[in-house]
């Protein structure tokens, strides 16, 4: 799993079969400080998430063929706090 920010939306007037009713989020990584990282994804939005939101990343593959969608990633969680042990 992927810590990342929303950082965008991702409109489409056509997609893939597997994909309509689906919204699209743009997702920067971020470390566990909260500090972007160099990676961005598109994800399905599964928790309603909005931008600046911070949020979890996992792979998704309930309905997407894995041979057209490689590295499907899905937004699965909204994200509160990391709270870190020193």
């Amino acid at each position: 799993m992927i810590l990342g920010q929303v950082i965008g939306k991702v409109i489409s007037n056509q997609k893939s079969t597997e994909l309509i009713g689906s919204k699209l989020l743009l997702v920067k990584e971020i470390d566990e400080y909260g500090n972007k990282k160099d990676k961005s994804y598109v994800a399905i939005d599964k928790v309603g998430a909005g931008v600046n939101d911070k949020v979890l990343l996992g792979e998704f593959n309930s309905t997407l063929r894995r041979d057209m969608y490689q590295d499907n990633m899905a937004i699965v969680a909204i994200i509160e706090q990391v709270q870190l042990e020193e």
